[in-house]
């Protein structure tokens, strides 16, 4: 080992929540974390595609959301209550809005800490963190991706928790794996050495593209002399995104799912539903879904998820009140919004190295027990070499094929001037338990920031909610909120979702990309310019810019 390599910090491994999160769309493990001075902690999802910190605030479980809404949203964060906070203003939410999710946050600067207290987690000041309401983010989020955010213009970057960790010489790279978040490492025992690499897409908003050459099934699950079904066998390019549960598929293989599955679709929820009897006859089949991913060089790798990986029941807020067995398949209204979310992400192991600006795919593997075996990797400058499409360590304590880290799991790292960040990641659900100091402001292109939208700071900042995504709950709340208005009643603390501006900062059903400090005439209603809306799939060159921060402001 090297004297550069023996400097290097050691992974750092945090413990999960402990908890079964559902967000509406099945249950999942989630992290914690603690936000400011006095800590208040959080239970969060993971995201490949996000660079913040956010958390659920009060604003976002009124009384009609139940007494159990606090903790259902991973407990609630009071900004009144720190010493530390630093207040940064009202922006627009900036994930998933190709899927139609919106949402405004009230940003501030705060310490965050991964894991429970005297866990040994980080510890980082001066992080962004957004204070969230709108339900179509159910949990808070912890963001993997290392860009910068940028409040006012693009000469002014706020490193992102991974960048920071980088940039405080803390971690080598970032990962996470069941049981545990591992910054810095990775557990060789989750994946598969089977594995195809690819370049990571310049589009922050969509890193990982990969190409899916054939969908196929096999009725029993049981048999592999069973003749397998073809769902598509036409190429076409997705987006991995562990923030949503769903996979975005056109609408002409969706139609060949519901025949194979007996999926219906419901028009107020956008969701699959199945029967009963349907239901208790795929779970007895546990038929296999296959995905063929390939490169433009030829190799293929197959993804293969069984039934029970598609088998959740959904809640609120994805359906108003009760549960169903549903399907995590929507319809994509065009190819912005193809995507591949956690739910394939549970048999699939995936990193990204920005540093090398590339990512990685393996097929997870599910031993009878598990022994973790913790790893590092190292970046680039620290004697790395590549032989056949993989990254090998020359060190052989560290030698592992790039691909075979993240799966069930999710993996990505992020540049930032030359220095790799790993993130390792694991979508665990309950299915396999019972079946089996200020940081550093990197120095790059200011091109490469990630663009925030901000709302009119004079606005009252208790407006913090978006459009309800896809359930009848949208209307009575719409129409709540509209009477109140009416009435000439404030609605301060409370303002709910609506599917269309009312007038309120935080009620946008998109975001619309426009250079900094730019007002719009009204409120989010339409894009300034052509656009594509993530519902109709109409035309925006400018509507995924995603290198200017925008800022909005509203007429009364």
């Amino acid at each position: 080992m090297t004297a550069a390599t023996s400097s290097l910090p050691p992974p750092i491994s945090v413990s999960t929540s402990q908890a079964w999160d559902n967000d509406g769309a099945g249950s999942w493990g989630t992290f914690i974390i603690e936000v400011g001075t006095p800590a208040q902690p959080a239970r969060v999802m993971v995201s490949t595609a996000g660079n913040e910190v956010w958390v659920v605030v009060p604003q976002g479980c009124p009384d009609k959301y139940g007494s159990d809404c606090a903790k259902d949203r991973g407990d609630i964060f009071t900004v009144e209550n720190l010493t530390t906070w630093t207040n940064i203003g009202l922006y627009t939410l900036e994930l998933e809005t190709n899927l139609g999710y919106a949402g405004n946050g009230q940003y501030g600067h705060e310490t965050v800490s991964l894991g429970y207290p005297g866990s040994g987690g980080p510890s980082l000041d001066n992080q962004n963190v957004a204070g969230i309401a709108a339900p179509d983010y159910w949990q808070g989020v912890f963001g993997l991706d290392a860009t910068p955010s940028n409040f006012t213009t693009l000469n002014e970057p706020q490193a992102s928790y991974l960048a920071t960790l980088r940039n405080q010489s803390r971690i080598p790279r970032y990962g996470k794996v069941q049981g545990s978040l591992t910054l810095g490492g990775y557990d060789a025992s989750r994946f598969s050495s089977q594995n195809i690499t690819l370049p990571v897409y310049d589009d922050v908003s969509r890193r990982f593209l990969i190409q899916v050459s054939a969908i196929k099934y096999i009725p029993t699950g049981l048999s592999t002399t069973t003749t397998s079904i073809t769902l598509a066998s036409d190429p076409i390019s997705l987006y991995i995104d562990s923030t949503v549960p769903y996979i975005y598929l056109p609408g002409a293989i969706c139609a060949k799912f519901e025949s194979a599955f007996g999926l219906k679709w419901n028009d107020t929820t956008e969701i699959y539903t199945l029967n009963d009897t349907m239901h208790t006859s795929l779970q007895n089949m546990n038929p296999n879904i296959t995905f063929t991913l390939s490169t433009s060089n030829g190799q293929n790798l197959d993804i293969i998820l069984p039934y029970k990986a598609f088998d959740l029941n959904a809640s609120f807020p994805v359906i108003p009140d009760g549960t169903v067995n549903y399907f995590p398949l929507r319809r994509a209204a065009n190819d912005t919004q193809y995507t591949l979310g956690r739910t394939f992400l549970q048999e699939a192991y995936l990193i990204a190295d920005y540093d090398r600006s590339e990512f990685t795919i393996a097929p997870c593997v599910w031993p009878s027990t598990f022994k973790s075996d913790i790893r590092s990797i190292l970046p680039p400058s620290a004697n790395t070499t590549r032989t056949n499409g993989t990254l090998t360590e020359i060190q052989k304590h560290t030698s592992i094929p790039v691909g075979a880290i993240v799966g069930g799991v999710i993996g990505g790292i992020a540049l930032i001037v030359g220095a790799a960040l790993l993130f390792y990641l694991f979508f665990y659900r309950r299915r396999h338990i019972t079946s089996d100091s200020s940081p550093d402001v990197p120095t790059i292109d200011p091109s490469a920031y990630a663009a925030v939208a901000q709302v009119d700071p004079t606005k009252d900042k208790s407006e913090l909610y978006s459009h309800y995504h896809g359930t009848e709950l949208a209307a009575a709340l719409e129409q709540e909120k509209r009477n109140a208005e009416l009435a000439g009643n404030p609605i301060l603390g409370s303002e709910l979702a609506s599917s269309q501006p009312v007038g309120s900062e935080l009620d946008s059903p998109q975001i619309y990309e426009m250079p900094a400090r730019e007002s719009v005439a009204r409120e989010m209603e339409s894009p300034l310019g052509p656009g594509r809306n993530p519902k109709t799939g109409q035309e925006d060159s400018n509507y995924f810019d995603k290198n200017k921060k925008t800022r909005f402001s509203f007429e009364e």
